[in-house]
């Protein structure tokens, strides 16, 4: 009988972290001879319309990245074919060196991705960038502070 409680209690605390633990994607494509020209689509499959997510763009880049800023486009399709599309500005900090760098920005705080199902994100930059690497997207569980 002690077995069983012992199991069960050993289940139970699996379930309990498994349950709490922050669920987080990071998917990056790699850009055809580091320069970022075309659109890029990501795929985030959604199974809690709950949770509170940031959604951020990520970027390696190298010394070959010469831009100011890069001027793109967010298209954002939802699984039940709702389309959002907005521009968005990432400023790039310069590297000294040709090693390569990897930068995330903020795109959303605390988005709630209302729908479950496959959710679609395309990003177009609005002019070819030389230095860049790969682009991605990271969707993770929003820390919210406890009051």
């Amino acid at each position: 009988m002690r077995a069983v409680k012992i199991i069960v209690a050993a289940i139970m605390t699996v379930l309990v972290v498994a349950c709490s633990s922050p669920q987080r994607s990071v998917v990056m494509h790699d850009t055809p001879t580091g320069v970022w020209s075309l659109c890029e689509e990501f795929y985030y499959d959604n199974v809690d319309s709950l949770t509170q997510r940031d959604i951020a763009i990520t970027v390696r880049y190298d010394g070959g990245y010469v831009a100011d800023s890069v001027a793109m486009d967010i298209m954002c399709i939802t699984p039940d074919s709702l389309v959002v599309e907005e521009p968005f500005t990432l400023h790039i900090p310069h590297i000294g060196n040709l090693r390569p760098e990897e930068q995330t920005f903020v795109y959303r705080r605390r988005a709630v991705l209302g729908t479950k199902g496959r959710y679609i994100f395309r990003l177009t930059p609005q002019h070819a960038v030389k230095g860049i690497g790969s682009v991605g997207i990271v969707i993770s569980e929003s820390h919210t502070e406890k009051e």
